[in-house]
C-alpha cells in the first residue's frame, strides 16, 4: 500500500510534471525554449522546473511547487526517478477523478511510472525535487 501511495504521489508533481513525450522536454513554460530532440508542443505542468543536467544518457529536471499551486492533468510519458529536495505534502488527482494525499520527506527517494494525473501542493511551504527521466536508446551504464 505504502509503494502505491508514493507512485501516486510522485506522480503528481513529476511530474514530475514535467514532460510530454519527450522526456527532456518539460512542460511549461520555466522551462528551455528548445527541447533536445524532436519534441512535440510542451503540455501544460509546474509552472517553475529547468533542466538542470542532461546527457546521452539522463534529463535532471529541477521542480518547484509554491504552497497551494497545482497542476492540470497531464501525462508522465517516461519513467523516472525522483528525489525530494524538501518535504511535501500533495494531492494527485486520477483521470477517474479519485484521489490520494501523500506526505515525503526530504531524502526520500521513489520510482515513478507512465501515468495521466493532476497534482496540487497542499502545504504551507514550496517544495522541490529532481525527477532524473532515463533516455530511451541511452548508452548503456559501464
Amino acid at each position: 500500500m505504502k509503494h502505491t501511495l508514493t507512485r501516486i504521489l510522485l506522480s503528481t508533481v513529476c511530474l514530475s510534471p514535467a514532460f510530454g513525450s519527450d522526456p527532456c522536454w518539460a512542460q511549461h513554460p520555466g522551462a528551455p525554449s528548445t527541447p533536445s530532440h524532436g519534441a512535440a508542443v510542451p503540455q501544460p505542468g509546474p509552472a517553475n522546473a529547468g533542466v538542470e543536467f542532461e546527457n546521452a544518457s539522463i534529463v535532471v529536471v529541477r521542480i518547484r511547487m509554491a504552497p497551494g499551486e497545482k497542476t492540470p492533468m497531464h501525462d508522465i510519458a517516461s519513467a523516472r526517478l525522483v528525489v525530494w529536495l524538501t518535504d511535501a505534502h500533495l494531492r494527485d488527482t486520477h483521470p477517474d477523478g479519485s484521489a490520494n494525499e501523500t506526505h515525503r520527506r526530504a531524502g526520500e527517494i521513489d520510482w515513478v511510472g507512465v501515468q495521466r494525473h493532476a497534482g496540487e501542493n497542499l502545504a504551507h511551504e514550496p517544495l522541490e525535487f529532481l525527477a532524473i527521466v532515463p533516455k530511451a536508446g541511452g548508452p548503456a551504464p559501464k
